[in-house]
């Protein structure tokens, strides 16, 4: 009964653990460039069950009478556990704002974008930028947007900005520079920083990127799904109610298995 415990408890954690990832998903469905999270169960290993018990007759040998044997009952499983969390990179919607200094991506790329503080660069969907005081093109944030050769882009103090697929940026027909895109061999090794933004680790393969368009006066959605994500959290409640029973009506089996055993004796 105690091992039935544990493989309840085990589902209830992981049923927990996948409905912080709905809410999470849910909190950032406004959030430019947000990629959703999906949580991944899988079976906890299992153990193989003996009976071993000693049978009538004698072994040679042995003064003491009866036959040892060991018989294979099969496997055990001990319930459920965390596989992997990975982000589903899908495109999210593309919608026009009109803001110039706002860009969207269309393919596998991400901007490149440094942290003045800590001079760590991250990666990002959110193309929501500005000028900053120093002119250079930035996050709304304060971290620096990097060109293709990861150097910070200055823009001048006036002037009509365009910028095309590329993301060569021209003011008044002059060229100010280029927005650097990049994207990864091993996409999945990004880590998680904020709502929108991402470390890349060695393994992760950064390259510039020759498949992505850069949209001006536009900002890429979330690709979260409220629907489908409002039934996951009701299907992950059910199933955390479900195993909160199971523990509480193995523990007063337990109860009534202890009780009898003491006023038997």
């Amino acid at each position: 009964m105690v091992r039935g415990m544990y493989s309840a408890a085990a589902g209830a954690l992981v049923a927990q653990a996948s409905i912080d990832t709905i809410a999470n998903n849910l909190a950032n469905v406004d959030s430019t460039g947000f990629k959703r999270q999906l949580l991944q169960a899988e079976a906890q290993p299992t153990t193989q069950i003996y009976r071993i018990q000693t049978d009538p007759g004698q072994v040679a040998d042995n003064r003491l009478p009866g036959v040892p044997t060991k018989t294979l009952v099969g496997p055990l499983g001990s319930g459920a556990q965390i596989y992997g969390t990975p982000t589903i990179f899908e495109q999210g919607q593309i919608a026009t704002n009109g803001n110039t200094l706002s860009f969207a991506l269309s393919g596998p790329g991400f901007f490149a974008i440094r942290n003045p503080q800590t001079n760590q660069t991250t990666y990002t969907r959110d193309g929501n930028f500005m000028r900053d005081a120093n002119g250079n093109l930035s996050t709304l944030e304060g971290s620096l947007v990097l060109d293709p050769g990861g150097q910070p882009i200055g823009l001048p103090a006036v002037g009509k900005i365009e910028v095309d697929r590329q993301g060569n940026i021209n003011v008044n027909g002059q060229v100010y520079g280029q927005i650097g895109t990049f994207q990864f061999a091993n996409v999945q090794a990004l880590q998680p920083q904020g709502a929108s933004q991402y470390v890349a680790p060695q393994n992760a393969g950064v390259a510039p990127s020759t498949t992505t368009s850069v949209i001006q006066y536009a900002e890429e959605k979330s690709n979260g799904d409220v629907i489908n994500s409002i039934v996951g959290l009701i299907t992950n409640e059910r199933w955390f109610d479900a195993n909160e029973k199971s523990i509480s009506t193995q523990d007063d089996a337990t109860n009534q298995a202890i009780s009898i055993v003491g006023r038997s004796s």
